[in-house]
């Protein structure tokens, strides 16, 4: 097989990956505002990559056209990043400006082509042709570069518009896939400068490695988006539930410990994966080594035990309750307390000496 060929199979393996996996999130999550962009965005790379296999076929119809897929995955990757994370009130729907702009340049290469064709010689054409798309995605690389900037930079610094999302979510899985998606940009760069400088002659090897990063960022998508997106959901659903409030450890020797745990208890605080003891204490306006000693008195526990308890307890409840019986143990955790699905699994097991999975049944 020749490394065209190759590099041909990947990418009408990546299109079919990318319209298979569209389909089933469409009719998994409809028109759902946090997943429709986001189903958009990878049915346009799927899109992109079936015509770049097709004009690579020589599929008579790309002599007159060749539709710019590219230009809209930044927006698309924009309008999910805003909607995710409810901020869309706040920022400038940039489809309203993109997908106009889209249709019109549609619109432009089918008359100028066909005009060119019939009044150009064959290779005058074909010049014509390869100037054309090349100054094209010249103009979309930068537009698309600078949308991308900008949507890792409101994730990167307004932070503040956007606390509740943090709540449950990272948003790791959002920077990885900026990483890619810029890793891509580079290549596209690349093979774009070789184009113009080899005259749109023989450059078409350059846009192998895009072709690569393309693939990668359908399958990554394809798999690691949708659990993801799963834990986020069950994490919400279960925030959302009006679970039952363990009730607090009573402690009749210690009024003060007991105002500790009915603080912890009545404000969730023990929920917060980030809480600290230095935190705690100052929540409490006592210091950490006053703080420290009476839990080690009142409990006969560290602080870090004592915190443990309540995540366990509560994980219990939503190991036991029918309504997450198909939640994963990792929302279950996460939305726990804990930071990861091994830390969970280690504490649990100390504490009840059976595994979550072994509890849950």
């Amino acid at each position: 097989m020749q490394v065209s060929e190759f590099f041909n199979l990947f990418l009408i393996v990546s299109a079919i990956h990318g319209f298979v996996f569209s389909f089933f999130l469409f009719k998994k999550t409809g028109l759902d505002k946090n997943t429709l962009f986001l189903n958009l965005m990878i049915l346009v790379i799927a899109l992109n990559n079936l015509q770049s296999w097709l004009l690579a076929e020589q599929f008579l119809v790309l002599d007159y056209i060749q539709i710019p897929w590219h230009f809209l995955i930044a927006p698309l990757f924009y309008s999910f990043v805003i909607n995710y994370l409810k901020i869309e009130n706040l920022f400038f729907n940039i489809l309203k400006v993109i997908f106009p702009v889209f249709i019109i340049s549609i619109v432009f290469q089918v008359v100028s082509f066909s005009f060119i064709k019939d009044t150009s010689t064959t290779a005058e054409y074909e010049l014509f042709y390869e100037k054309y798309t090349a100054v094209e995605e010249l103009i979309s690389f930068i537009v698309s570069i600078s949308i991308f900037i900008y949507t890792f930079k409101i994730i990167k610094f307004k932070k503040n518009l956007f606390k509740s999302v943090l709540s449950y979510d990272n948003l790791k899985w959002i920077n990885t896939f900026i990483f890619l998606a810029l890793l891509s940009y580079a290549f596209w760069a690349l093979a774009v400068g070789v184009k113009f400088q080899l005259n749109f002659q023989n450059f078409i090897v350059f846009f192998y490695p895009l072709r690569i990063m393309t693939t990668i960022l359908i399958y990554w998508l394809g798999y690691e988006l949708v659990y993801m997106l799963r834990q986020v959901k069950e994490r919400k659903s279960i925030r959302e539930q009006n679970l039952k409030k363990p009730e607090a450890q009573q402690n009749s020797n210690s009024k003060k410990f007991k105002d500790i745990e009915d603080y912890l208890v009545d404000n969730r605080r023990f929920l917060d994966n980030l809480l600290s003891l230095e935190t705690l204490a100052n929540e409490l306006r006592v210091s950490t080594s006053q703080l420290s000693k009476l839990i080690n008195e009142q409990s006969s526990k560290n602080f870090n035990q004592l915190i443990n308890e309540y995540r366990i307890e509560y994980s219990k409840d939503l190991l036991q309750n029918n309504d997450y019986d198909q939640y994963t143990i990792t929302s279950i955790a996460l939305e726990s307390g804990f930071n990861s699905k091994s830390t969970f699994y280690t504490a649990f097991k100390k504490h009840t000496g059976v595994t979550p999975t072994q509890f849950r049944g």
